[in-house]
C-alpha cells in the first residue's frame, strides 16, 4: 500500500469542464481520513490550485508551475525556481512571428498575465475563479517569473515555435508540452518529478512510496520515477508511447481515479 498519492488535475483528477466529481471529492476526503497523504501536482498556478485544496478541507501539499513551486500545507512556500530574468524577454519574443496562431500566458509570482483574452482559457478557472490579467509583454517586469506558457488551437500550430525556443534556449530552460496543444517553460530542473522527491523526503518518505496519476508529458519524470505510475485512458498519445507497459486506466470524465484508488484502498 502506497502512503502516498499523487495527482495531475486537468485531464487526470478533474474532468474535461476542468471540475471535481462529487465521487472524486469523496475518494480524497476517505484517503485523508484513513492517513493517506494526497498531493496535488499540477502546472496551474498555486492561487488557482489553493482555491480547489479549499473546497476538499484536506491539508496537503501543493505542487504547482510543474514544479516551479510548491507550498505547505500551510499555504507557505517552500520552494521557488524562477527562470532567469535575462531570458524572459527573449523567450516572449518568440511569440511575435506567431501571434496569429499562438496564445501566450506568464505566470508572475500571484498572478496570471496575458497580453490579449482568450476566452477559452476561462473554462480553467471554473473550479477555482482564478484568471488572468492583461499586460504589455514587451514592457513587462522579469523578476518572479515561474512559467511561460504558450498555448494554440492545434500542437502543428505550436511546433515552429517550440522547435526554435528548444534550439535557442533548450539547454537553459527545462520545456515540456502539458497537453498536445499546451507548451510550456520552466527554470532549468524544474518538474513534478524533482518537486515530488523534494516533498517526500521532507516527510521522510522516498518516490517509491508513492503511486502517481497523470496524462500529459509534464507528468513523464514523476510517473516514471515513483513506486506506481499510472496513465490516464484519455493521455497524450506522446506519454503513452513514453512508458510502454505502463498501466493505463479509464478517462478522466469517468472519475477513474477516484475509482482506482476507492478499490486499492478499500474506500
Amino acid at each position: 500500500m502506497y502512503p502516498v498519492v499523487v495527482s495531475d488535475l486537468d485531464g487526470t483528477l478533474l474532468t474535461k469542464q476542468h471540475e471535481l466529481s462529487p465521487r472524486t471529492r469523496e475518494v480524497i476526503q476517505g484517503l485523508s481520513e484513513k492517513g493517506i497523504k494526497f498531493i496535488f501536482a499540477t502546472g496551474r498556478h498555486f492561487q488557482d490550485v489553493e482555491r480547489i485544496r479549499a473546497q476538499l478541507d484536506v491539508d496537503m501539499y501543493l505542487i504547482t508551475s510543474n514544479g516551479a513551486r510548491v507550498h505547505n500545507p500551510k499555504g507557505e512556500m517552500i520552494v521557488q525556481h524562477d527562470i532567469n530574468p535575462g531570458l524572459v524577454h527573449p523567450l516572449l519574443s518568440l511569440r511575435k512571428p506567431f501571434e496569429d496562431k499562438v496564445h501566450t500566458n506568464v505566470y508572475q509570482g500571484e498572478q496570471w498575465l496575458v497580453e490579449v483574452e482568450h476566452r477559452d482559457l476561462h473554462a480553467f478557472s471554473k473550479e477555482s475563479g482564478f484568471t488572468y490579467h492583461t499586460a504589455d509583454f514587451d514592457a513587462v517586469e522579469t523578476p518572479a517569473i515561474q512559467k511561460i506558457f504558450f498555448v494554440a488551437e492545434s500542437h502543428a500550430d505550436l511546433l515552429p515555435l517550440s522547435d526554435q525556443a528548444r534550439e535557442l534556449y533548450g539547454d537553459q530552460l527545462y520545456m515540456t508540452y502539458s497537453l498536445p496543444e499546451c507548451f510550456e517553460i520552466m527554470a532549468p530542473g524544474v518538474c513534478k518529478g524533482t518537486a515530488l522527491e523534494e516533498v517526500l523526503k521532507l516527510k521522510g518518505y522516498g518516490l517509491q512510496d508513492a503511486i502517481a496519476f497523470g496524462d500529459g508529458m509534464n507528468d513523464f519524470e514523476m510517473l516514471s520515477s515513483v513506486g506506481k505510475g499510472v496513465v490516464m485512458g484519455n493521455a497524450d498519445p506522446s506519454l503513452v508511447n513514453s512508458l510502454p507497459g505502463f498501466e493505463c486506466i479509464g478517462h478522466c470524465d469517468t472519475h477513474s481515479v477516484a475509482e482506482y484508488l476507492a478499490k486499492l484502498y478499500c474506500l
